[in-house]
């Protein structure tokens, strides 16, 4: 019934999109004009996007139109647009967009527009998370590393080091657990465990299972391996969930991005895993606390680590409309990736995506914004090229799998199960795994 109800829903809400959310997204009856949609709403990056966008276009003597899409939207109009064959001639989206728009065959493969840019200037690792069947479905444009971001100030004040096990993180967590009025309560804990159902409980459970081997798919092989290693899965989630009642605010089962960075930018808990959008939000609206904070690695259980979470946007150009028109995709794509405009889109996030090119990583790290955090880019560089970093059910390469669980909740359900006692770390390990079979038996992979 609840799977019934789901799909009813899903229906609904794409017959209604279809229906009312009319934008002059179909460009076939102009051949020189494009139609690009951006997940990225914030100010400061579509902004960016438009002013790259309009200049390409002048050069090139065409029109074109951003259409802008949140996140939340994202995956119900992409249905919509993939039903009516109307997909955007260019999409600017993360990499799981471009693995749901690669399964239905909506894009085309860009490996001659990576090879007219120079294939060497691009960081290996982030071609292939783009990869499948020997091409590439997209050129990526930045990336995102999990990191501990945390207060140096504390740290020092309480003569802690960083941690290089589990077992010294949850130290190094409990003992910045503090009572900063003296009323017997804690008030700053030590690390943020965000569990909200939309993403960031996977999020924050994919950097702990990583670190220990635990994969989606076999990043060789990309055989089914969740299943075949569901006890360490248990482990951490264990583990997961002792950090979350030991030091933790209880309310963080329903936190989401903003809730866990803004209580490490106000003040209220020491550590949390981000992806570096802290260090602008604090930059925004606390500066005095830019310069207490720093990151690390999360450790490995016993101080080895395997793997940790990154994720990225793209570009991708639909494969619709004839030769010509993909042409001119293609075309258009090319003078996007001139150093300064990848290094300009990559600084207009709220600090730390890294470009995907080596040429735009030297103008990046020159800029008075990153300055003062030389040490950290040295670090998530060379994790983005000497590590192994994956984004859940990419593992081998770009696969639709992580769209689906994008799009669903099972994680974050079964996690805040767990954290709120009404199921077993095992019970929740065991339902995660029959609905990734299932959604991998949905898309036939």
């Amino acid at each position: 019934m609840k799977r019934c109800v789901r799909i009813l829903v899903a229906f609904l809400m794409m017959a209604s999109l279809a229906a009312c959310t009319g934008t002059s997204s179909d460009s076939s009856a102009n051949p020189k004009k494009l139609v690009i949609w951006t997940n990225l709403t914030a100010d400061a990056q579509a902004k960016v996007l438009q002013k790259q966008f309009d200049e390409v276009a002048h050069e090139m003597g065409i029109e074109v139109e951003m259409v802008t899409v949140s996140f939340s939207d994202m995956y119900t109009k992409l249905a919509t647009a993939v039903q009516s064959g109307e997909v955007p001639d260019i999409m600017h989206t993360n990499f799981s967009g471009a693995a749901y728009l690669q399964a239905q065959d909506m894009i085309a493969p860009v490996d001659d527009v990576i090879d007219g840019l120079g294939r060497d200037d691009f960081i290996s690792t982030y071609l292939h998370v783009l990869g499948k069947d020997g091409k590439t479905w997209g050129v990526p444009d930045w990336a995102l590393h999990n990191s501990v971001w945390y207060r140096k100030d504390l740290f020092a004040k309480k003569g802690l080091q960083v941690p290089k096990t589990w077992d010294e993180f949850e130290a190094v967590a409990k003992a910045l657990n503090t009572d900063t009025d003296k009323d017997g309560k804690t008030d700053l804990y030590g690390f943020a465990v965000p569990m909200h159902a939309v993403q960031v409980a996977a999020q924050t459970y994919y950097e702990m299972l990583y670190s220990e081997g635990v994969y989606t798919l076999d990043p060789q092989t990309g055989d089914y391996s969740f299943g075949n290693q569901k006890e360490q899965a248990v482990k951490a989630l264990d583990y997961m969930i002792k950090l979350y009642k030991e030091s933790s605010p209880p309310s963080s089962t329903e936190w989401s991005w903003n809730e866990y960075r803004n209580a490490l930018v106000e003040g209220t808990v020491a550590m949390t895993l981000d992806m570096g959008a802290v260090v602008g939000l604090a930059e925004a609206n606390n500066p005095d606390m830019v310069k207490n904070l720093g990151s690390f690695e999360f450790p490995g259980p016993d101080g080895t680590k395997t793997a940790s979470l990154g994720s990225g946007y793209t570009f991708v150009a639909s494969n619709q409309g004839g030769d010509a028109k993909v042409e001119l995709r293609k075309e258009f794509l090319k003078r996007l990736y001139t150093p300064e405009r990848a290094a300009e889109r990559a600084l207009s996030r709220p600090m730390f995506a890294f470009p995907s090119m080596y040429s735009a990583l030297k103008i990046y790290r020159q800029d008075p914004s990153v300055a003062a955090f030389q040490t950290e880019i040295d670090s998530i560089t060379n994790a983005f090229e000497h590590s192994n970093w994956y984004w859940y059910g990419m593992e081998p390469g770009l696969n639709q799998l992580s769209s689906q669980i994008e799009s669903t909740t099972f994680f974050g359900e079964a996690i805040q199960g767990v954290a709120l006692g009404t199921r077993t770390s095992a019970d929740a390990v065991g339902y995660i795994d029959q609905q990734l079979q299932e959604q991998i038996a949905n898309i036939g992979k």
